[in-house]
């Protein structure tokens, strides 16, 4: 049975209002990041309960949260610079209050270039999720030092991520990423969340 709850974290700008999902059986965990904040972005966003449904499925342990600023986070929007401290102090409370467990991070859009860009700081990471990275209209220059098992997923009709752009940008900064490409989504998979859903079933089986 999950034992689901909100909790406050520690963050450098006071708390992050987090929903936490740890079903007895979990064998893994993974940190989600929400869309953009200044668009309504929030951890309740729609393709985050389609992720965290298909984590239950695969015995995760999911951690949403609210960036800097958002619901009852504190602080305020900053420019996906904070937003990545943010990201790193969730990791930080999530390997101690849930320790031992293989550890991913998710994002979407905004929130797949908050978590492309902490990776290098996050420590260990088992596995990534970035569902659609807008790659030509945000900062994707990090290069991991180590890249761990990684899924992209976007849809063929994302007016923010140009099937080209990214697989520009995946073959030279992800050339051992799945991409998933998914038919008629959009970037915000109107109608498509049963396609999202089997594709996070791929991203998220075991190997």
């Amino acid at each position: 049975m999950s034992q689901i709850s909100i909790r406050m974290i520690a963050s450098p700008t006071g708390r992050l209002e987090a929903l936490v999902d740890d079903p007895a059986d979990a064998g893994r965990a993974i940190v989600l990041c929400h869309p953009h904040p200044q668009y309504g972005g929030s951890m309740y966003d729609g393709v985050l309960d389609t992720a965290a449904a298909a984590a239950r499925r695969h015995r995760f342990a999911t951690i949403r949260f609210n960036f800097r600023g958002v619901g009852d986070s504190s602080g305020r929007y900053d420019n996906g610079v904070g937003e990545v401290d943010d990201l790193l102090a969730v990791v930080e409370w999530t390997r101690e209050s849930i320790g031992g467990k293989p550890l991913w991070i998710g994002g979407y859009s905004f929130g797949s270039n908050v978590a492309w860009r902490a990776l290098d700081r996050c420590g260990e990471v088992d596995g990534v999720v970035l569902v659609a990275p807008p790659v030509a209209m945000m900062d994707f220059s990090a290069r991991p030092r180590r890249l761990p098992k990684l899924t992209i997923v976007a849809g063929d009709r994302d007016d923010f991520v140009a099937a080209d752009d990214l697989a520009r940008w995946a073959k030279t900064a992800a050339p051992t990423a799945r991409v998933i490409s998914l038919p008629g989504a959009d970037h915000f998979f109107s109608g498509g969340y049963a396609a999202l859903a089997q594709a996070f079933d791929q991203a998220l089986a075991a190997d």
